[in-house]
C-alpha cells in the first residue's frame, strides 16, 4: 500500500470516529491498512475475518464484565478458585482516592476499562507521582472501545485498580503464556518475554513443540522456552475459563510454579493482524462456527 493511500484511509476512520460513523467502515479500513485487503464479514473464513464478525455483532456491551480487570475477578473467582488472582490493593473511581504512602514499594497500577493502561512500579521511592497521577487521569479520560471498534469496552466503567507487583525468579525474566481457546478448548500457546529493548516470542503446541512459520522469522527461531512443570494445570485454568466460549484467549503468569491470571481477550490483536502461522488464519478458523443472529 502506498504512502498516500494509507494517509488517505488514516484520515478517513480520524472522520468517521468524530461523525461516530459506522463501526464496520472503521473495522475494514483498519483491517485494510494492516493487510493491504479488504476483509470479507459476509463470509468470513479466516480467523480474523471471523474475529471481527464476532466483535461487530456477538461480543458486544453485555459481555463487558469479562474484560474489566477488575469485575472479571469474581468470574474467575467462581470458575478455578480465588487462588488464581493476583492481589489487589485497591480499587479506585478516581486518581484523587489513591493514597500511594500506604501502597507496598512495588506494585501495579492498571485502567480497568482495557489494554495497555498499566504503570508498574518496581521502586516506589524513585517514582514520580505527579507524572503518575497524570497519566492516570489520561487513562480514565479514554473509552477503549474508541480505539479499535470493540463494543464489549463499550459501557466498562473507568477506574483504577492496585495490584500486587509479580517479582521474577532468580534472574529469568517473568513469561506470560497465552491460551489460545476454541470452544473451551486450548489448542496452542504463545510464550513471551520482555527484558528491556529484548524480546523473545515463540508458539508451541500442547505438548510443547515449537510451531514455526514457514517464512523465516529470527525472533521466533532464536526465542525457546522450557516447558512449564505445571503446564498441564494451566491449560486446566485455560480451559475452564474458556468454557462456554466461541473463541477466547486466556492470559497466565506462572512464577516459582504459581500461577496467576492475567487477563480474558475476546479479540486477539483486535481482529486486525493475521497470525504469522497460516495454519492459525486457516484450519484454525474452521473451529469457530459463528453463530445466527
Amino acid at each position: 500500500m502506498n504512502f498516500f493511500k494509507r494517509k488517505y484511509y488514516k484520515l478517513t476512520i480520524k472522520l468517521l470516529k468524530l461523525t461516530k460513523g459506522n463501526d464496520e467502515k472503521i473495522t475494514i479500513l483498519q483491517y485494510l491498512i494492516k493487510n493491504n485487503h479488504r476483509p470479507d464479514l459476509k463470509n468470513p473464513k479466516e480467523l480474523t475475518e471471523k474475529l471481527l464478525w464476532l466483535k461487530l455483532n456477538y461480543y458486544k456491551e453485555n459481555y463487558g464484565n469479562y474484560v474489566d480487570k477488575y469485575e472479571v475477578r469474581s468470574y474467575v473467582e467462581k470458575k478455578v478458585g480465588k487462588k488464581y488472582l493476583n492481589e489487589l490493593f485497591g480499587i479506585y473511581d478516581s486518581v484523587s482516592q489513591i493514597n500511594f504512602d500506604t501502597l507496598p514499594n512495588q506494585f501495579v497500577l492498571k485502567g480497568t476499562h482495557g489494554s495497555g493502561y498499566n504503570i508498574i512500579v518496581e521502586d516506589k521511592s524513585i517514582l514520580n507521582i505527579k507524572q503518575t497521577k497524570k497519566k492516570l487521569n489520561r487513562f480514565l479520560s479514554q473509552n477503549y472501545y474508541n480505539k479499535f471498534q470493540e463494543a464489549i469496552y463499550k459501557n466498562v466503567k473507568p477506574r483504577i485498580i492496585a495490584e500486587k507487583y509479580i517479582s521474577k525468579i532468580d534472574d529469568n525474566s517473568m513469561i506470560e503464556y497465552k491460551f489460545f481457546c476454541y470452544n473451551g478448548a486450548p489448542k496452542y500457546i504463545y510464550a513471551e518475554k520482555k527484558e528491556l529493548e529484548n524480546v523473545q516470542k515463540c508458539f508451541y503446541d500442547l505438548e510443547w513443540n515449537k510451531i514455526l512459520p514457514k517464512k523465516h522469522n529470527p525472533i521466533f527461531i532464536k526465542s525457546d522456552f522450557l516447558k512449564p512443570s505445571n503446564l498441564d494445570e494451566m491449560l486446566e485454568v485455560a480451559t475452564k475459563l474458556s468454557d462456554g466460549f466461541i473463541f477466547m484467549r486466556v492470559d497466565l503468569y506462572s512464577v516459582g510454579n504459581k500461577i496467576t491470571f492475567g487477563e480474558l481477550t475476546f479479540f486477539t490483536s483486535a481482529g486486525l493482524i493475521k497470525s504469522s502461522i497460516e495454519r492459525f488464519n486457516t484450519e484454525y478458523a474452521k473451529l469457530i462456527q459463528l453463530p445466527n443472529v
